[in-house]
């Protein structure tokens, strides 16, 4: 008799901690699947950041390709306009069209900056993807490896209440 009451508080025991195993195990599911979920948001929020700044690569691209075949109609026209207004002016022609060079140049330039910041922006991103994907990768073996232990849980527990 005293055989059957140790057993059994041993057994009680033994459930206990299991269940308490349990419900770790189930605590930890939740935070994954929450984590999981925090991960894809940022995922696809990265994603569609990624979409809008090769939209802006594009344009600025489009752009600056522009500037350049236009360029030289533009110096054209400056040297037309610049010609009237020798005729007219004088020696202010050579003021206007270095303006007009310099402030061509210096949009060339901020597109260029542009263009490496958002290249630069693009890699960072990039990055993020992936730690991103790696984090998500790992919760889910971290999730699968819990489920093995549920699994492993009450499969023993079904045992003991054999016994």
């Amino acid at each position: 008799m005293a055989e059957l009451t140790e057993l059994k508080e041993q057994l009680e025991a033994g459930n206990q901690k299991l269940a308490e195993e349990s419900s770790y195990a189930k605590e930890l599911a939740s935070a994954a699947a929450v984590e999981l979920k925090a991960l894809s948001e940022e995922v696809a929020k990265l994603m569609n950041q990624n979409e809008r700044l090769l939209g802006e690569q594009a344009v600025l691209k489009n752009s600056a390709a522009q500037r350049r075949n236009s360029g030289s109609g533009t110096v054209r026209s400056v040297k037309r306009e610049s010609h009237v207004r020798r005729n007219d002016q004088g020696g202010g022609l050579n003021s206007v069209i270095k303006r007009e060079l310099e402030l061509s140049k210096e949009r060339e330039l901020s597109y260029e900056a542009a263009l490496l910041e958002r290249d630069h922006k693009e890699a960072e991103l990039q990055r993020t993807i992936e730690e991103s994907k790696q984090r998500e990768a790992y919760l889910e073996n971290e999730l699968a490896n819990m489920w093995v232990l549920v699994a492993k849980l009450k499969k023993s527990q079904g045992a003991e209440t054999d016994v």
